[in-house]
């Protein structure tokens, strides 16, 4: 959902293309495959536009009606707002943004306090029913006061800006700050070598990933699933008239998340039914309701969901990563230099109080810095979690300054090359994969560059995020031809918005020396949430083991990448896949043709945002 975050952030750090708040914040979970992207037939003068609303931010009385009724009528925010939803990135768009960051500067240079910028966007968002009143007035309050904060410090031009948040089709950006490389160590890479193969009845470990939990403590069987808000299926929302509208004991695939009965389900499940050596816990545990949250709520969900965990793996390792959703307000992660009142650290004190139980004591300094950590599980292994919230486009605070925040990829390195001197094999964790469209560009070309270089020591990635079952293979920087990388990216637990909930299980190369440490195969599973709505018996189901359904003999990135070879030529399969990557919902059923899956296909093979030069053939 983060739509909201882009309303506030396209509305308030926009100023409604007048003043706009991006109350949306790009959608980590939006169909990143759409096959129609709207196109405006908007024809202006960027001068003329500004110079109109210069000449009305001079005229203050009339000036709130003048940049409503000119806005309507050469904006058309309404229609651009549902485009951006959608990922509609055009020149109309391009424009309004720029426009938009530009009238907001203006206002804070002026002066204008917080309060009289929040009134106006607020006003804004209900004229335009870009959402309810309430979420309107509830996103407003939220991120005014950061917003404000963050353009009161930055050094960017508004095409910069826009450059940053929209990618370079809008602006490139070619400010310092927001342009840098991570230096790699003077030390000549090793020859690369085969991985060795596991040899038979060798010891495997069986690896538990959960993500995106988005835990509802307020969803109601029976209220409204079709509320007409970014959440729904809750306990302010009435009983609706029509039955078909009325949400589900165990979840409902429209706009809503997690119930605590389904979640209790699923872990019991889990803990009854698998053997399981340890967990991945990839982040997201708050709802969708960024609108209506606090730092109290944040801080309670965080501590209840970690008993929770505690409770039903008891005895069992737990590595978490930090999802987006866990700050207040979403997707808000100042960098260390940031101190006082407006300073994370009161998330990532509580992270290091949460997390204290699963993890050695060393590792709790970098998560109070930074909220990663670096672990030796054994020896010969290492697991490192990183916080993908300082790649994050919808990060306000990284438009002071993007460079390397928290000093973070520098760190990656430097554990790295320890592993690499050491022999050990590492395993990366996270919550947004570096090739999503909501990870910064800069951020991910240093990202992708760090894993060339320790393509042998770093052996799988997993991530979440995005709520569907995909992946990302990796090439080599040189040629962009050969396989290096794969990075998992797990289904979530919620439903939000129209998939089952599920999670997944692998096999992993085990302790022994010489191991691989490489993912042999893996294991999703699902609940069905038609049959378990209907029946009131919730079943969980195995949906696919990887190597069985896509005739694979290995799951090295090698297979992966003749895997989508297979698809562009092989239609049935590219079909089976995308039925596992909506993890078989009835929500959806459509194939996935056209432009969907030429996009689908270049996501899968870009583990590098913003660049589709690893798209071959599409």
């Amino acid at each position: 959902m983060q739509i909201l975050s882009l309303l506030l952030s396209f509305i308030l750090c926009n100023l409604l293309l007048a003043n706009s708040v991006i109350l949306s914040a790009r959608n980590g979970h939006q169909n990143k495959e759409s096959n129609q992207i709207p196109q405006y037939n908007v024809e202006f003068s960027e001068d003329k536009v500004l110079h109109h609303f210069a000449n009305s931010i001079n005229k203050e009385k009339r000036f709130f009606t003048d940049v409503l009724s000119f806005g309507f009528e050469i904006l058309n925010i309404k229609k651009a707002f549902r485009g951006f939803k959608q990922g509609a990135i055009n020149s109309a768009s391009c424009f309004a943004c720029k426009f938009s960051v530009a009238l907001f500067q203006h206002f804070v240079e002026e002066d204008k306090t917080e309060e009289e910028i929040g009134d106006l966007v607020d006003v804004i968002c209900k004229k335009l029913k870009l959402e309810s009143p309430r979420v309107c007035k509830g996103v407003t309050d939220s991120f005014r006061d950061e917003v404000v904060q963050v353009f009161s410090r930055i050094v960017l031009s508004p095409a910069e800006v826009c450059g940053l948040l929209l990618g370079k089709s809008c602006a490139k950006v070619y400010n310092p700050f927001h342009n840098w490389t991570i230096p790699l160590p003077p030390l000549p890479k090793p020859p690369s070598r085969p991985l060795p193969q596991p040899k038979p009845n060798a010891p495997v470990v069986r690896v538990l990933q959960l993500s995106d939990t988005h835990f509802d403590h307020l969803y109601k069987e029976g209220s409204n699933a079709n509320c007409k808000e970014p959440l729904c299926c809750r306990s302010a929302d009435n009983i609706p008239d029509n039955p078909k509208d009325r949400a589900g004991k165990w979840g409902d695939y429209r706009n809503c998340d997690t119930p605590l009965r389904t979640l209790e389900h699923m872990l019991k499940h889990i803990s009854r039914n698998h053997k399981i050596d340890y967990v991945l816990w990839t982040g997201d545990i708050p709802a969708h309701d960024i609108w209506n949250q606090s730092r109290s709520d944040q801080v309670f969900l965080l501590r209840y969901i970690s008993e929770l965990m505690s409770t039903y793996f008891k005895g069992l390792p737990i590595f978490p990563a930090l999802g987006n959703h866990e700050s207040y307000p979403v997707n808000s992660f100042p960098i260390p230099e940031i101190t006082g009142k407006r300073s994370v650290s009161w998330l990532y004190d509580e992270l290091a109080l949460a997390w204290g139980p699963w993890l050695p004591s060393s590792v709790l300094p970098s998560i109070k810095k930074g909220a990663y950590y670096s672990v030796k599980v054994n020896p010969g292994f290492r697991i490192i979690s990183l916080n993908m919230n300082y790649c994050n486009t919808l990060n306000w605070w990284l438009l002071i300054n993007t460079t390397d925040p928290a000093q973070q990829l520098q760190w990656l390195v430097n554990e790295l090359q320890t592993a690499e001197f050491l022999g050990e094999k590492v395993h990366i964790i996270g919550h947004i994969p570096p090739g999503a469209n909501d990870c910064l560009k800069i951020w991910s070309q240093n990202y992708y560059r760090i894993i060339d270089r320790y393509n042998d020591t770093v052996v799988a990635q997993f991530f979440g995020h995005t709520h569907m079952d995909e992946f990302e293979v990796f090439y080599d920087i040189a040629s962009h031809t050969h396989p290096t990388g794969i990075a998992y990216v797990s289904p979530s637990i919620t439903t939000y918005n129209g998939v089952n909930p599920g999670y997944r299980i692998y096999t992993v190369d085990g302790n022994y020396p010489n191991s691989s440490r490489t993912v042999l195969d893996h294991e999703t599973y699902y609940l069905n949430l038609t049959e378990a709505n209907l029946s009131d018996k919730p079943k969980w189901k195995l949906e696919y083991t990887a190597k069985k359904a896509f005739n694979m003999t290995t799951l090295l990135a090698s297979e992966w990448d003749n895997l989508l070879k297979v698809f562009e030529k092989n239609d049935n399969l590219f079909q089976k896949f995308y039925r596992y990557y909506r993890k078989m919902s009835d929500y959806y059923k459509d194939p996935c043709t056209g432009d969907c899956k030429t996009q689908l296909l270049c996501n899968l093979q870009s583990g590098r945002s913003h660049d589709s030069s690893f798209c071959r053939n599409l």
